[in-house]
C-alpha cells in the first residue's frame, strides 16, 4: 500500500502541475487575443477608409474577411476568458475534522482513507482540466481561422496595391 499511495502522491502533484500549466497557457492566450483586438481596432480606425472602399468584388470579400477575422477573434477572446474562470481547483481534505479521525484510526484504515482521498481528488482534479481544455481548444482554433482570414485579407490588399 505504501509503494500505491507514493505513486498516488507523485500523480497528484503531475496533475497540480497541469492544471497550473493550463492556468497560465489560458492567461497568456488571453492577453495575445486582447492585443489582437486592440491592433485591428488601431487598423480600422487608422486605414479603415483605404483598406476597405467597396468599389469592386475584391472589396468586398477583403471586407468580409476582416469581418469573418474580427468575429473569430471575438469569440476566441470570449472562450479564453471561459477557460480562465476562477473555479476551485480540487485539493485533497484537509479538514479538522479529517485529521482528528485519521489520529484515532487504526494504519491500515488510515492508509485506505488516504487512498480514498487521493483517488477522489484526482478524479476531480483531471475533469477540471479537461472542462478548462474545450474552451481553450476552441480559442486557438479560432485564433487560426481568423489567421487565415486576415491572410487573404492581406494578399487582397498587397495585391490591390500592386496592380492598382
Amino acid at each position: 500500500m505504501d509503494e500505491t499511495l507514493t505513486y498516488l502522491k507523485e500523480r497528484y502533484k503531475d496533475e497540480q502541475a497541469r492544471f497550473d500549466h493550463f492556468e497560465n497557457k489560458c492567461a497568456k492566450f488571453l492577453t495575445d487575443v486582447s492585443v489582437v483586438i486592440a491592433a485591428l481596432t488601431a487598423l480600422v480606425s487608422a486605414k479603415g477608409r483605404v483598406l476597405f472602399t467597396l468599389n469592386g468584388p475584391w472589396d468586398f470579400i477583403a471586407l468580409g474577411c476582416f469581418f469573418a477575422a474580427a468575429l473569430c477573434v471575438v469569440c476566441s477572446w470570449g472562450h479564453a476568458l471561459s477557460a480562465l474562470r476562477i473555479r476551485d481547483c480540487p485539493a485533497l481534505p484537509s479538514s479538522r475534522q479529517t485529521v482528528e479521525w485519521m489520529k484515532g484510526a487504526d494504519a491500515q484504515d488510515n492508509q485506505q482513507h488516504v487512498y480514498n482521498c487521493y483517488i477522489d481528488t484526482l478524479e476531480k482534479l483531471k475533469s477540471a482540466i479537461d472542462e478548462k481544455s474545450k474552451p481553450l481548444d476552441f480559442a486557438y482554433n479560432e485564433m487560426v481561422f481568423a489567421a487565415w482570414a486576415l491572410s487573404l485579407l492581406a494578399v487582397i490588399s498587397i495585391s490591390k496595391e500592386l496592380f492598382a
